[in-house]
């Protein structure tokens, strides 16, 4: 089943058990956040991104000028691993990453999680890449991809 089934499929069931306000609410988030235009000023692919300094799974300091010495790097963003959505998205990328490997390329996951959380998530889902904490979300908002929702 591919990614957007399996998401689709996720929503569907999620949806069954929130009651209907809540779920006006979601929309109602999602429809703001759209007409925002905040996805206009993320970072797209091959952007160059500010250097950081974050704590991986086992608590090392990783930056982003240290991961790119050894080819490009591919960063993708979840919101923790309480988040089923995220959880799928995740073995996603871990499916893919033999691909990405083969390319060159190195791919590491961030997170606001704490590293024990991320190490939680990595032996969860079966992780093979770095998952780095940005506890605070301060790096994702530095480069615009961090939001608030309302109440």
């Amino acid at each position: 089943m591919s990614l957007q089934q399996q998401l689709s499929e996720l929503k569907t069931n999620i949806k069954s058990q929130i009651p209907e306000d809540v779920l006006q609410k979601f929309d109602e988030s999602i429809q703001a956040l759209d007409e925002s235009g905040m996805a206009n000023h993320a970072p797209q692919v091959g952007d160059e991104l500010n250097n950081f300094v974050l704590s991986n799974q086992l608590g090392q300091q990783r930056s982003l000028a240290e991961l790119c010495k050894s080819g490009p790097v591919v960063i993708v963003f979840y919101r923790g691993g309480w988040c089923p959505y995220c959880n799928l998205e995740l073995r996603a990328y871990q499916q893919i990453l033999p691909q990405l490997k083969a390319a060159g390329a190195q791919l590491v996951a961030i997170t606001p999680e704490l590293p024990d959380s991320s190490l939680s998530t990595i032996e969860k889902n079966e992780l093979e890449f770095e998952v780095l904490s940005d506890v605070g979300a301060d790096y994702a908002k530095e480069i615009g991809l961090a939001f608030t929702l309302p109440e």
